[in-house]
């Protein structure tokens, strides 16, 4: 019976780690470094972009159903939070706190931790056949073996386990301790790449890709009709050579599109500072301004740790009182931003010459932009506007990526295309630009669209998919 209590001690040995690891691909292989780089992924062999890396099922996950929270958390806790106040007609919940560590039944991170605990459960369960309980300490092993650090947990941590250990019921109380449940915790907090309001899902050997602000790979799922449900695929975002490391960016768009200085901050929690070129050595593009010799938008820090401004443009650099308007209408943003105010008029209008300092490439331009493309088409008049605000992100994508093709444009020259429905010529350009980026990241779809044209050109009718399905379909392209 397994009764020892979640630590370090129940990791898996390195060579166990590697071997699971090789179960799930044979295109990866697990290294390890003696100094700060720690467990890494390495390309076993020279992939192409977007060939397959690995996929692989979630060892725990957690979604705003809370199904696993209703079987681990007290009844007072549940009824606090599931009240009919707090719920809509339907059961589910009108609003759920923003921020990720939300202490409520249906938060994804609360429910993955009732996951955990359930697994915990079946480990020691003698009721359970040999082979479940065999399966249940594997995937905690699993867990434990994902811990990056030994170093003592963070006071949130802890805070938040205590506010856990008094919503648990009475028999997981039992199961658990409060240095457990802190330890579970840190484990997640520093593993959770692939986080979101609706859901949480902590991988294995996705979980040992290294961060770069410039990655290699991608978390590339396609949406599919039959397969797995929670699987996640894994793919290479450019060509890679045998033996190179393999990484993902850890707060992908648009989290990811901020100052190097935000993104130290937020990477804080994985315990270590990035030095990929975009973080060290390249142009700050996300706080780009408007040059005001050229009146491109390219005007920016020549580094992120410079004070100094140059167009990428033009090649010159602007009057220090220009730089000085610059920042100070920067600095007056971002903390507009944080506050969430309500604008006021005349405010407003007072400050529409310094509004236009800023170039779409300037990360507080791109949230704002993200924000409104994610509202979806609009009707009627809105729609030009709403074709430059896609092209705006996808030239802001691809000046920090510093490629043309990257898979987060893929959805803005959808919606661009469908937008431009009478217009065909416009229309055209953009599913151009769409199947190129499906050729060259997603090829195994580009090639099941190709064919069901092809079939629909020789009047067969559409093919049946069996596989990876459309993400977009052919009807909505019309």
């Amino acid at each position: 019976m397994f009764s020892a209590t979640l630590s370090q001690n129940q990791a898996f040995a390195f060579e166990e780690i590697q071997k699971y690891v090789g179960k799930t691909s044979n295109k990866v292989q697990l290294k390890v470094d003696d100094g700060e780089k720690g467990r890494f992924l390495q390309a076993s062999c020279a992939l192409k972009a977007g060939e397959v890396i690995l996929s692989e099922r979630p060892i725990f996950e957690g979604n705003t159903t809370g199904t696993r929270s209703q079987k681990v958390y007290c009844e007072a806790f549940l009824e606090k939070q599931l009240s009919p106040r707090n719920s809509s007609k339907g059961g589910g919940l009108e609003e759920l706190p923003e921020f990720e560590e939300c202490f409520h039944p249906r938060s994804p991170l609360i429910d993955c931790i009732a996951g955990v605990l359930l697994c915990k459960k079946r480990a020691k369960s003698e009721a359970l056949e040999q082979d479940t309980r065999e399966a249940a300490k594997i995937q905690l092993q699993k867990l434990c073996s994902l811990c990056r650090s030994t170093a003592q947990s963070e006071a949130n941590h802890r805070e938040c386990a205590e506010d856990l250990w008094g919503a648990l019921r009475k028999d997981f109380q039992e199961l658990t301790s409060l240095e457990e449940l802190t330890y579970i915790l840190q484990i997640l907090s520093s593993n959770r790449f692939g986080y979101s309001e609706q859901s949480m899902e902590l991988m294995f050997a996705g979980s040992m890709f290294e961060h770069s602000c410039l990655p290699n790979c991608f978390l590339g799922t396609w949406q599919t009709k039959d397969g797995e449900a929670g699987t996640q695929t894994y793919r290479a975002l450019r060509d890679i050579k045998e033996g190179e490391a393999l990484s993902i960016d850890y707060l992908n768009f648009p989290a990811g599109y901020c100052p190097a200085a935000a993104r130290a901050k937020a990477l804080q929690g994985w315990g270590f500072s990035c030095t990929c070129p975009r973080c060290v050595s390249l142009p700050e593009v996300e706080r780009s301004f408007v040059c005001p010799a050229c009146g491109e938008p390219q005007l920016c820090p020549s580094h992120p740790s410079s004070s100094e401004m140059g167009c990428l443009s033009c090649g010159k650099a602007p009057e220090a009182d220009y730089v000085a308007r610059c920042l100070d209408r920067e600095a007056k943003l971002a903390q507009a931003h944080s506050r969430s105010p309500v604008a006021d008029d005349d405010a407003s209008q007072a400050e529409d010459e310094e509004e236009s300092l800023l170039g779409f490439h300037h990360h507080l331009v791109f949230q704002a932009l993200w924000q409104e493309a994610e509202q979806g088409l609009p009707e009627g008049e809105d729609l030009p506007a709403f074709q430059q605000i896609l092209e705006a992100l996808v030239e802001s994508i691809s000046s920090v990526c510093r490629r043309k093709e990257h898979p987060a444009m893929l959805d803005f020259y959808h919606m661009a295309a469908l937008s431009t429905h009478e217009d065909l010529e416009v229309q055209k350009k953009y599913l151009a630009h769409e199947h190129c980026i499906l050729q060259q990241f997603y090829p195994e779809e580009a090639a099941r669209q190709d064919a069901e044209i092809m079939a629909l050109v020789q009047g067969n009718g559409p093919m049946q998919a069996t596989g990876i399905t459309q993400k977009h379909a052919l009807s909505e392209m019309d």
